[in-house]
């Protein structure tokens, strides 16, 4: 009698092993395998795929030898070189296992990697690790990583944790760590405090900024390119439609952006070569030079703006204490203007006093290749300029101004055509 449907093997009969559709169902398999070796009884087979290893199915119980026993691959992996295609990659392991068990081919022991391990194999599986690689790249296809942990371990290895492995495992470009320069720390701080987000990833420190200017891409690329990988991509843009976006992926030595550390701050202050530098990246991220026309003449003048009106406030007296004529001032923005809410107004710091604007560009150590080339035109003007020297510095200032929009348009545009295209490379 039955019970629940379920029957037992009849006295004096031997009950056969169930083959893989048995295992999981005629729709998780393609196609019934016949248990007898050569025997299809025009019964469908496995759907394979071509592979490098081009073997014949079914498998011969040479080729599984030499598979399973001599080169130690796994059922998963035999039944890949084999090209067997199913929904549920558990099915054709199965299929392999059963193949192995008919040919009388004993299965492995959960200790047989540990045995059969040498210790030249554990020499050079040290020699990999200490080398930079991965458990998993080390195992391969021969062993498990858990046998390499094992042995690793057994020899005192110092092993990577877990989350540092991920983040190198993660990396495909090699970060180096920061220089240790100071005059470039200070730099690198005034730049990100100016126009930088500085977040973590893992314990890598991320950059990440955004420009029409390919000036600033390029400024971007010289200062972390050297440190680690860079990415910029197209995105859009409130005020412009599109922009490039820049990312910096960085050793976490580079946690001092991030941290803003006052100590650091405060050496800036107290030595005047730290303090130029601090502010040449700031101005590079915020600063403007232009030309403020007065009735028939006119100078060049300096302006930094930002929305942070503390450290505003501690540069213009540290720029006052220097001997400059410096004013910090605010302005209201434009609603439609707004990169963040609720900022209603903005401030800047103000130089513009000939020989103060002439003497601080000079002394300035700045990168950004527009404010270099302004710069350059600036401190061309004299005091008390001829009209024959005014017309010619403004003619090249006019000429850098129409370069300078040129290349910000056809920014703009490259980025809006790949965002449409859906490329998300740089230019």
């Amino acid at each position: 009698m039955s019970r629940g449907g379920s029957e037992s093997a009849p006295t004096g009969e031997v009950q056969r092993d169930p083959v893989p559709n048995e295992i999981y169902g005629r729709d998780d398999i393609a196609g019934e395998v016949e248990a007898k070796e050569g025997r299809r009884g025009g019964r469908k087979q496995p759907e394979r795929i071509q592979t490098e290893a081009n073997l014949t199915w079914p498998p011969t119980n040479g080729d599984l030898e030499r598979l399973y026993l001599r080169d130690h691959l796994s059922a998963a992996k035999i039944s890949d070189l084999y090209g067997l295609k199913y929904e549920n990659p558990k099915c054709g392991e199965t299929l392999i296992l059963y193949h192995l068990k008919h040919k009388g081919i004993a299965r492995r022991g959960a200790a047989d990697h540990l045995r059969r391990v040498t210790e030249e194999m554990v020499d050079e599986w040290v020699r990999r690790y200490e080398a930079g690689e991965s458990l998993k790249q080390i195992a391969g296809e021969g062993v498990g990583a858990p046998t390499v942990f094992v042995h690793l371990r057994k020899r005192g290895l110092k092993l990577r944790d877990k989350v540092e492995e991920v983040i190198r495992l993660n990396t495909i470009h090699k970060k180096t760590p920061f220089s240790g320069d100071t005059l470039e720390k200070v730099y690198l701080l005034g730049f990100a405090r100016g126009d930088l987000w500085i977040t973590t990833h893992g314990r890598a420190v991320r950059a990440r900024g955004g420009s029409t200017h390919p000036a600033f891409t390029q400024l971007f690329r010289e200062l972390f390119g050297r440190y680690g990988p860079i990415y910029v991509y197209p995105k859009e843009a409130k005020l412009t439609g599109y922009e490039w976006s820049m990312d910096a992926d960085l050793d976490g030595s580079f946690r001092f952006l991030l941290e803003r550390d006052m100590e650091t701050f405060e050496k800036v202050l107290s030595d005047d070569s730290l303090f130029l530098s601090y502010l040449a990246g700031f101005f590079d991220a915020e600063g403007s030079v232009y030309y403020h026309k007065k009735g028939v003449g006119g100078a060049f003048e300096l302006s930094i703006a930002n929305m942070d009106v503390s450290l505003l406030e501690t540069l213009n007296q540290h720029l006052q204490g220097l001997g400059y004529s410096s004013k910090l001032s605010r302005t209201s923005q434009d609603p439609e203007k707004r990169n963040i809410r609720g900022a209603d107004h903005i401030w800047h710091i103000s130089i513009w006093r000939h020989d103060d604007v002439r003497t601080l560009l000079t002394h300035l150590p700045l990168m950004h290749s527009e404010k270099t080339a302004k710069r350059e035109l600036a401190v061309q003007l004299p005091s008390w300029p001829s009209r024959m020297e005014r017309s010619t510095i403004l003619g090249k200032w006019r000429v850098l101004l129409t370069r300078i929009t040129r290349e910000v348009e056809e920014s703009i545009e490259e980025a809006r055509v790949k965002m449409e295209l859906g490329d998300q490379s740089g230019p």
